[in-house]
């Protein structure tokens, strides 16, 4: 049994879990779930932004959820209300070798259905990770799938390990339904997808982590870190483990200001991450829920001409990796430079 705090009476709710056969039986559909995960991607992605790009449809042979990550890879998902087992896999690979074979137009197809009229695909992708020369050949090149279901045969469980000890991105990620002592519904207690690995040089992680300060959602934030030095995050599931994944004092962090580029480089003061305020406010000045901050010391920052963009970084040969919230910037060799760049103009 788990329970919630409610904030505004200091007071305990009981939320008790039900198992797949009670579940079955109270009526939840896998619709109902698709429908709450793809209005909301921050539940299942707790680390990284996704675009969703495409729902199933009645009568359709397709995965539950489509969406694109960061880097252009297409992640199928799959939904179930009951237990999975190893045919989920076989489906869900089977779908995967079905998008690699047909390339960009099927998928801009998809996505047409999805998002509705407007601009095409690599339009919206283009936008999304701020780099109008992200090439269409690219998207969804590569595929990662995902399987979301309140549990698993031991089978199951033993393929998808053994699938990624030899590299394919696959991943099973558990949930719990739930009910409060009202009987309402809900979906809590959702494990969070390991964001893919960005391709990385030889040379591999130099100490360097990137803070994708989310401007695109909150205007200004980045301004309010610089002087309140901190990184800031807001509305995860889970803030603490998506702001702190290892951090030591001292470590490096850039910070990536959507639609400009990196902007700052700072130093860890204090890798302990607590909740605070101050950062993400609406217009009227409200501050969003679920707010969280890590110390640090933005000593090297540049205005918008100086910043480094993703489309220098694709000139170079890599992809910034702007749509993970805070994560290893694993391209060491690019770090470098980029931090050399921004000490030097800082000055």
């Amino acid at each position: 049994m788990l329970f919630e705090i409610k904030s505004e009476n200091n007071k305990f709710q009981v939320l008790s879990r039900f198992s797949v056969t009670e579940a079955l039986t109270m009526g939840v559909k896998e619709k109902e779930i698709e429908n709450w995960l793809s209005s909301d991607p921050k539940i299942l992605f707790h680390k990284e932004e996704v675009l969703v790009i495409g729902q199933s449809i009645s009568g359709q042979s397709m995965a539950d959820i489509l969406a694109l990550d960061g880097i252009g890879n297409l992640i199928i998902i799959e939904i179930k209300r009951d237990w999975s087992n190893r045919a989920t896999v076989a489906q869900l690979l089977g779908y995967a070798a079905s998008y690699q074979e047909t390339g960009y137009q099927r998928l801009n197809q998809e996505a047409q259905k999805y998002l509705g009229s407007g601009p095409g695909l690599i339009s919206r992708f283009r936008d999304f990770v701020d780099n109008d020369e992200f090439p269409e050949e690219e998207l969804g090149k590569r595929q990662r799938v995902v399987i979301v279901a309140p549990d698993a045969d031991d089978e199951l469980k033993r393929l998808v390990q053994w699938l990624r000890s030899y590299g394919v991105p696959i991943q099973f990620v558990p949930f719990s339904l739930m009910t409060d002592e009202a009987g309402k519904r809900m979906l809590i207690s959702i494990e969070g997808v390991e964001p893919q690995e960005i391709p990385v040089s030889d040379s591999g992680w130099k100490g360097h982590w990137i803070l994708n300060t989310n401007e695109r959602y909150g205007p200004g934030a980045y301004k309010r870190m610089f002087k309140q030095g901190v990184a800031a995050i807001y509305g995860f599931p889970d803030g603490p483990r998506t702001l702190q994944k290892g951090t030591n004092k001292g470590d490096k962090v850039f910070a990536y200001v959507n639609g400009q580029g990196i902007r700052a480089l700072g130093t860890v003061t204090d890798p302990v991450v607590v909740a605070g305020t101050g950062i993400f406010v609406d217009g009227d000045g409200n501050q969003q829920p679920s707010e969280y901050h890590l110390r640090v010391d933005w000593r090297h920052t540049v205005n918008r001409e100086q910043a480094y963009s993703n489309k220098e970084a694709s000139q170079a040969g890599y992809y910034l990796p702007t749509r993970i919230v805070f994560g290893k910037f694993h391209q060491g060799d690019l770090a470098e430079q980029i931090e050399k760049k921004i000490v030097e103009a800082s000055h």
